[in-house]
């Protein structure tokens, strides 16, 4: 379920970290890398699961409103179909999904009354109103509430209480919601797709950080040049981070294409540094990717060769 740009975030993360850290060495920041990912994959579970719980409240809505001494037309057809239909118990009955939650230790949903303030908002809107009198179209209105709920203030403060990067997670986890949704009714394996990729993990992200953390003085020579009349410690640290990154991409990875890298490091600059830096780093990445070049520093093979 992990990209190679989450990877790349994620070590980006792990290293600014060391920073801060004086103490730390390289097994502890492998450690805390690979924790972070693992993390990424339990909030996956941890939002479906909250997610699945938001439906079931139409099930709770239904034994309120067959309780009532006088009771609306629209009491006596309102059923909880929105949690009893065949797509969401498809999932609430999955061997593989109770499986992973309990050796993931994901724990019992606990923000009832949160969860249920955002079914009621949802229950109060023309597609749900539309989708238990009329269209029954189950997948249609999961996608719907899928998204109410993921953009709402509510279920965000729930993810980042759970997980301090849920900003960072989020459109990759709402990505992976889509499709398991999109793919309901499911088959009992169904999660091996949205398992973490171990060599993309650790062929391309341990790698880039134990490569990153041991060639720190080999990166920063290369790096030092190109900055003219800037001295290398008046560098943001993030900056540098990013450009330490990127040149080890460059170097050390000859499968990805140097363009490639330049993209995604400008990208990640873009998102995570200052309103400049995404202009400083493109100009050093990119004066860089051409001297390395010129001197037979980085030689890419197959779709990565260079231009």
């Amino acid at each position: 379920m992990l990209s190679r740009r989450n990877i790349r975030i994620k070590v980006l993360q792990s290293l600014y970290a060391a920073t801060m850290s004086p103490t730390i060495n390289g097994d502890l920041l492998l450690e805390g890398y690979k924790q972070t990912c693992l993390r990424t994959y339990k909030l996956l579970h941890f939002a479906l699961d909250h997610f699945i719980m938001v439906t079931s409240f139409a099930v709770k809505e239904a034994e309120l409103r067959s309780g009532k001494l006088l009771s609306t037309d629209d009491d006596k057809a309102f059923i909880g179909i929105l949690y009893s239909n065949d797509l969401v118990q498809s999932l609430v009955d999955n061997k593989f999904w109770k499986t992973e939650k309990e050796r993931l230790k994901i724990e019992a949903v606990t923000e009832v009354d949160i969860l249920r303030n955002i079914y009621n908002e949802f229950s109060k809107t023309e597609d749900y109103q539309a989708y238990w009198k009329e269209t029954r179209d189950h997948r249609n209105i999961l996608l719907k509430l899928l998204r109410f709920t993921v953009n709402h203030p509510l279920f965000e403060e729930i993810m980042e209480d759970a997980h301090a990067a849920w900003v960072d997670d989020k459109s990759l986890i709402l990505g992976s919601m889509k499709k398991i949704i999109k793919a309901l009714p499911l088959t009992e394996d169904f999660y091996s797709e949205y398992a973490l990729d171990h060599t993309l993990i650790d062929d391309f992200g341990r790698n880039m950080l134990q490569a990153v953390w041991s060639q720190e003085d080999e990166l920063t020579e290369h790096i030092s040049p190109t900055l003219k009349n800037w001295d290398i410690k008046r560098v943001a640290t993030l900056d540098l981070l990013i450009l330490k990154m990127a040149v080890c991409e460059f170097l050390y990875f000859p499968t990805i294409p140097t363009k490639v890298t330049l993209n995604e490091f400008v990208e990640i600059a873009k998102q995570y540094s200052t309103d400049k830096s995404k202009d400083f780093i493109n100009g050093i990445l990119d004066r860089l990717m051409k001297e390395l070049s010129a001197i037979g520093k980085i030689k890419k093979t197959g779709r990565g060769l260079v231009e």
